[in-house]
């Protein structure tokens, strides 16, 4: 065993001794403890943060704790912040131990999975939260991975540390296409779920939301069809030539009868979703600009409020998409990391001509747009199937509590 393994298992038993020191804390009432994916600034873990907090405080915990100190833009109310970000980005044993002798006073503890757990980004914190869910059914608690998805190429330190955990840890895959993968790389059984993001409570009576819906009917009195866009820093930062692209995206629409809500989604860059929408309208001209709409990012909630209805979302995240589809609206897509095809397997919308990439975008903007117009057309048809399987998903995301 080497060093640090050492150093880690001696911070583990650390942890055990205080937790029985702590013992008379333990409470009778249901405790549960959140670990989120990341960081604070995205629109998608802080949405699957509050649904499930709302969710487990409506199904009977008495508190809802998260395992990150600083503050989030969530739309439910959090008890109590607990300090892990040494532990989990820095793998303090320190606050390794002192986060395992918490343990005890919880009944369960949940790991919203998302888009991390095969270690596409940051590996090491990733094992540092799984390990903190080991801990957790060691010591007889609820232990839940929630909705995740697994990519086709998993980083090899998660995919051992997945393959360590319990038996009775419960994991949970949200989409088809992730659960078969899981299921061949850790030869266990994986519970289907939907993403947490569908049961996020819209939040229709924030001013924000109400101002937005107020342009938005406006618009559409005006004779336009309206269109929710989202771009993702994260693809700009791969491909600066995207920038220009967007802007190229963003003309050709202006030339239809087509009004924009720019819907930002993530704050932690130099070049935030917002700043990159900004500068994808930038070529707009002024006699135009009323035509186009800047949700600002504040909560989940409040773009859930926003984007029933619009007639199509176009986006490069995929929990835009979500919340649109949670609103029955259809959602054109960019696709990465081989996300989207599992979420639109859940509406049988695969091949319904609904993904493009963010290289398609930047090599072919023109056509993007035409594929996004032609699909328009559509958007009856689209809406009608959302709308008609949109029960059996909800259900599917109430899975991840069983």
């Amino acid at each position: 065993m080497g060093n640090f393994a050492v150093k880690r298992s001696f911070a583990v038993s650390v942890g055990y001794a205080l937790s029985n020191l702590r013992a008379r804390e333990q409470a009778s009432k249901s405790r549960a403890l959140i670990i989120p994916p990341a960081i604070p600034g995205s629109l998608g873990d802080a949405a699957m943060i509050s649904a499930s907090t709302r969710w487990l405080r409506d199904s009977g915990a008495a508190q809802v704790d998260l395992l990150y100190g600083d503050q989030w833009d969530l739309d439910e109310r959090i008890d109590q912040r607990i300090a892990a970000e040494r532990f989990f980005y820095k793998q303090s044993l320190l606050q390794q131990a002192l986060l395992i002798a918490r343990l005890p006073a919880y009944s369960a503890l949940y790991f919203i999975g998302a888009d991390v757990i095969d270690g596409a980004y940051n590996p090491q914190s990733v094992c540092a939260r799984l390990s903190l869910l080991a801990e957790a059914a060691t010591l007889g608690k609820k232990a839940t991975l929630l909705g995740a998805s697994y990519n086709k190429h998993p980083e090899a330190s998660t995919r051992s540390m997945l393959r360590a955990l319990p038996e009775s840890v419960t994991l949970c895959a949200r989409d088809p296409v992730s659960r078969q993968r899981l299921e061949e790389a850790l030869d266990r059984p994986i519970r289907q779920v939907a993403d947490l993001a569908f049961l996020l409570t819209p939040r229709t009576d924030h001013p924000v939301a109400m101002r937005a819906l107020a342009w938005i009917r406006a618009r559409r009195q005006a004779g336009d069809r309206v269109i929710g866009l989202n771009a993702n820093y994260l693809h700009a930062e791969k491909d600066p030539g995207l920038i220009n692209a967007l802007k190229i995206f963003v003309g050709a629409l202006m030339r239809e009868p087509v009004s924009l809500v720019l819907i930002p989604h993530d704050t932690r860059s130099s070049m935030p979703d917002e700043k990159l929408l900004a500068q994808a309208v930038a070529d707009v001209p002024d006699d135009v600009r009323k035509r186009v709409y800047s949700l600002p990012p504040l909560s989940p909630g409040i773009v859930r409020a926003v984007v029933p209805e619009l007639d199509f979302l176009a986006t490069g995240r995929m929990h835009t998409a979500i919340l649109a589809l949670s609103g029955g609206t259809p959602a054109f897509c960019f696709a990465y990391q081989d996300k989207f095809e599992g979420l639109l397997q859940h509406f049988d919308l695969v091949d319904a001509g609904l993904l493009s990439s963010p290289r398609e975008l930047a090599d072919q903007p023109l056509m993007v747009v035409e594929k996004l117009l032609n699909s328009l057309l559509l958007q009856t048809q689209w809406r009608q199937q959302i709308q008609a399987r949109l029960p059996a998903v909800i259900a599917l995301a109430q899975r991840n509590f069983d």
